[in-house]
């Protein structure tokens, strides 16, 4: 087919826009659905644009993440028709200005919902749990009593958990407002229907459930408004999304084939993955020549309790992993890109292990480790935008980039900074003292003492909490759990600020995506031409996933359903980065009895696999 020409799944979409009908495009990977996104969006202004405008109206196209946003925006060329924003945004654009309804809403599903939740984990007995349960359901019955009097409410982006009697409203609590209010409040149907006729969600597939229903049940009938939904079931990440998702009623499902990223020996295997989608190979990447090869790596049976390896097996372990390597003679191919699952995996790799324990352990809350997946820890932060990006354009001495993050990014040298009346020459020299300083601070001192520094220099602003831990003494106590949880960030910025520059240095250039390595999560969307896939499910100890049991379960064992579900999406949006060629190592204890499973199974054929005893 022409590269250019529409593809019959997007033929699909324009007729559905022309006859005002529902529809949800299944899109396997490669198959380019943003692009039938944005050409949706194009379709709809040129049948109507003008129209809607004149009438007050706008599109809506929900996208997953900002970067998604930023790119859907600049290639409509920021058409004012179209409201493009992540979901969250969205919801709160619309329902920010009316504490009225969310105080409704928390007091009528919101609240007692929570309190539900808290009652069934409580026996009346006397345990831990039980008494937790029990004493949440208390305050929450509190906090239903005190709704009344929060005049205002607010939500941000770093606002993960709520906290109702100040008016703090999270990211998931949001999205059960949102839905309670499509689902009770007629007005609230009627204005968004009457702004928004048409609704665009990308990647439907880990869109939450509520928020799906919601829209299926506003879109239910004859014409305007409408919804279509793009996504793909099997590429979903995260298990709060909605994973097979459809439409209203009367909506229409479309199915896209064509893979224009992959090689077809690539395809092929994608397809042995899943029986909803056959992709076919289109444009430049039918010619492609490319290659799939997986190697079945003998792991040993694990000493440490839980089924884990010891320090030494470890180190085997890696070791027959470069063996494996140097047997595809990829040891020299530096721009393939190496996929693990586990963080931890990595962190061991790059050398930021100590950094990863630490926002991973004892003294690390579930929101403190999330933050640090996505480098937003109050701790991190200023590393992370200010402090890494200055030190590391010192050592290349590329003053440029340094005079446009201190320009940027620091309050001491910004248009109204302390700085801003001096000549150009003098304010260039003070740059270059103050980072050349900070770079000998990075390398020698404390990440505290780093801190203090450039707080005192104004190259950062430090938030409320970062400021109150860089002023109290440390804590001297042994943490205990039951009397210091609540207070656990105290211990965790102790150990932080005692440590040295080296380890948030590899961090932050595994955020920036500068070294090969990613985890298996941290892909989706991306392509590479060279793709290494590492399997070692002892290592990797997460529970959720087990590859083994995916791809030999005569082998290692059978799968929970979960197990499988999930394991086989990830194994799915793995090898589909892929653009030419893709190597599969996959620790297991019987790498014979997996090879002919997997030949059984139709996945790999004869020639494709190979052993490292």
């Amino acid at each position: 087919m022409k590269c250019l020409e529409p593809t019959q799944a997007d033929q699909e979409v324009l007729k559905c826009l022309r006859e005002k009908r529902p529809f949800a495009m299944i899109a396997g990977a490669g198959s380019g659905k943003t692009t039938s996104l944005v050409e949706a969006l194009k379709a709809l202004d040129r049948l109507g644009g003008h129209r809607m405008l004149r009438d007050g109206q706008k599109a809506v196209c929900i996208t997953y993440t900002n970067r998604a946003t930023d790119v859907i925006r600049d290639r409509l060329r920021q058409n004012p028709l179209f409201v493009v924003s992540t979901l969250h945004s969205f919801l709160w654009g619309e329902i920010g200005h009316f504490p009225k309804s969310i105080r409704e809403a928390l007091r009528r599903s919101i609240i007692p919902a929570q309190i539900a939740k808290q009652k069934s984990k409580d026996n009346g007995g006397n345990s831990k749990a039980a008494r937790i349960a029990r004493e949440k359901a208390e305050e929450l019955e509190k906090v239903l009593g005190q709704i009344d009097s929060v005049e205002t409410f607010e939500y941000g982006d770093d606002s993960g958990y709520s906290d109702f009697p100040l008016g703090q409203i999270g990211h998931e609590d949001l999205l059960y407002i949102a839905s309670d209010l499509f689902k009770n409040s007629k007005s609230f149907r009627r204005i968004i229907a009457q702004k928004y006729p048409y609704w665009f969600i990308d990647e439907a597939q880990d869109t939450s459930p509520e928020i799906i229903a919601s829209l299926n049940e506003l879109c239910n009938g004859n014409g305007l408004p409408i919804v279509g939904y793009f996504g793909d079931p099997m590429q979903q990440i995260y298990d709060t999304g909605m994973g097979n998702f459809s439409g209203p009623a009367n909506f229409q499902l479309i199915t896209k084939v064509e893979n224009f990223r992959c090689s077809p020996e690539v395809i092929v295997l994608l397809n042995a993955f899943r029986d909803d989608v056959q992709q076919v190979p289109a444009c430049k990447n039918a010619s492609i020549e490319g290659s799939v090869a997986i190697t079945l790596v003998k792991m040993e049976e694990p000493e440490l309790p839980r089924k884990r390896y010891s320090d030494g097996q470890l180190e085997r372990a890696q070791q027959k992993l470069i063996a494996a390597i140097d047997n595809w003679k990829w040891a020299a191919n530096e721009d393939a890109k190496r996929l693990f699952l586990a963080r931890r995996m990595i962190a061991r790799r790059m050398g930021f292990l100590r950094l990863h324990d630490l926002f991973n352990g004892d003294f690390a809350s579930n929101r403190a480790k999330s933050a640090f997946e996505k480098g937003e820890h109050f701790l991190l932060k200023p590393f992370v935008e200010v402090i890494v990006p200055l030190v590391k354009a010192h050592g290349e001495g590329d003053s440029n980039t340094i005079m446009r993050i201190l320009t940027s990014r620091t309050r001491a040298f910004n248009s109204s900074g302390e700085h801003s009346g001096k000549a150009i020459r003098e304010v260039r020299k003070i740059a270059n003292d103050v980072t050349t300083t900070l770079a000998e601070k990075f390398e020698s001192e404390t990440l505290g003492q780093v801190l203090r520094y450039c707080t005192h220099q104004g190259l950062i602003r430090a938030s409320e909490n970062l400021e109150l831990h860089l002023e109290r003494s440390k804590r001297e106590e042994e943490y205990d759990e039951s009397q210091h949880g609540t207070e656990k960030t105290d211990w965790l910025a102790d150990a932080f600020l005692e440590m040295k520059g080296t380890e948030v240095e590899t961090y932050c250039s595994f955020l920036d995506d500068n070294t090969p390595y990613s985890t298996q999560h941290g892909v989706k969307g991306e392509e590479y031409d060279d793709v290494i896939v590492v399997f070692d499910d002892v290592e990797a100890a997460w529970t959720h996933y087990t590859f083994a049991k995916l791809l030999a379960p005569k082998a290692a064992g059978s799968p929970n359903d979960s197990q499988l579900a999930r394991s086989r999406k990830l194994a799915y949006v793995c090898f589909s980065r892929a653009v030419k060629n893709l190597r599969v190592a996959l620790f297991t204890l019987d790498p014979q009895a997996a090879a002919e499973e997997l030949m059984a199974q139709g996945l790999f054929q004869k020639a494709q696999i190979s052993i490292q005893a």
